[in-house]
């Protein structure tokens, strides 16, 4: 019984807060993410030590071999979980028109605007990169690039109807700004 009051409270926390917490672990995703795909780290280097700089005389807790896989594994579930999360903020807060809505809509659709035209659009050859860290998302392999495009497209598309409907509905409100 307090296990299912502690669940519903964490549950009813999550949906109360959808918006920060899906900003946050969208965040710390893109961030961590790209850190470790700027590094040049792959899967296929799991377990070397791939830093350039030599150790620091005090040893860390975790060995350094371990940081970037540790912030691949833990970054890509919250890049996804975050990006549900605001989706889902998006599209609830259409019923209600509430603000964090609209903020959530155009979030979606600039970051996915941005990853869809800036990030991935030649995804057939490695060659046709213009930059380095295109390549290096290709190094994951097609499965993992196609996946981050068709997120991507998933998101602008959630983004952009959900701004869609926000106008329309600000355009009834008032109907002043229609025609000017």
């Amino acid at each position: 019984m307090n296990q299912n009051v502690s669940l519903h409270r964490i549950a009813g926390y999550i949906a109360d807060h959808r918006f920060s917490l899906g900003l946050f672990l969208a965040a710390y995703g893109v961030f961590f993410l790209s850190a470790v795909i700027m590094g040049g780290w792959t899967p296929a280097d799991w377990g070397k030590d791939t830093f350039d700089v030599a150790p620091f005389a005090v040893q860390a807790l975790i060995p350094r071999s371990a940081v970037s896989p540790i912030f691949f594994v833990t970054s890509f579930p919250a890049l996804l979980a975050g990006v549900v999360l605001l989706c889902n903020s998006a599209i609830r807060g259409l019923r209600s028109l509430a603000a964090e809505s609209q903020y959530a809509a155009i979030l979606l659709t600039a970051f996915g605007f941005a990853y869809t035209v800036v990030g991935a659009w030649p995804l057939q050859n490695k060659v046709d990169f213009p930059w380095e860290w295109q390549k290096q998302i290709m190094s994951y392999g097609l499965p993992f690039a196609w996946m981050l495009y068709l997120l991507s497209l998933f998101v602008l598309a959630v983004g952009v109807i959900s701004l869609y409907v926000h106008s329309n509905a600000y355009r009834q409100r008032h109907p002043e700004f229609l025609y000017g």
